[in-house]
């Protein structure tokens, strides 16, 4: 873990708000100079901390209006059948979050799509053609009610 003290905390809360927010406007509101500010920020993403920074796009305004959460259950768990799965859920675009969990379920998959087409598709490529996969649910979201990217700092 990361040791951060209370300006790190201060500017990564900023970035998360804005990541193309002016280094001088930075610094003035996390209270350094405009070099010292640039030097944190720096440090920050050397170390890890920040491991990007990107455009967070609006899925419905660039034809993706489809959001499902997938919950699945593999057969077997042994690394090769999860490293199998991986690589074939990096292929696909649709395929924005996955998680392998504890619990009820073995992964969780956010998916951001076209329309049902395209769902259909997915669902042939990455469960039904794939004997590992013993079920899977899906959730069609109707309302996003929150959609926060960043970390609660």
């Amino acid at each position: 873990m990361a040791d951060l003290d209370r300006i790190d905390t201060k500017i990564l809360r900023i970035l998360q708000e804005n990541a193309d927010i002016a280094n001088a406007t930075l610094a003035d509101h996390v209270g350094l100079s405009p070099s010292a500010c640039l030097r944190r920020v720096a440090k920050l993403r050397e170390s890890g901390v920040i491991r990007k920074t990107v455009a967070v796009i609006d899925p419905a305004l660039v034809g993706r209006p489809l959001t499902a959460v997938i919950n699945l259950e593999f057969h077997r768990h042994g690394n090769r059948y999860r490293q199998d799965f991986i690589k074939k859920v990096r292929t696909l675009d649709a395929v924005r979050q996955c998680y392998l969990v504890t619990g009820e379920v073995t992964g969780v998959l956010v998916l951001h799509m076209r329309d049902m087409a395209e769902y259909t598709a997915l669902c042939e490529t990455l469960f039904d053609a794939d004997d590992n996969i013993v079920w899977y649910r899906t959730y069609i979201a109707t309302e996003i009610l929150k959609d926060e990217v960043g970390v609660a700092l």
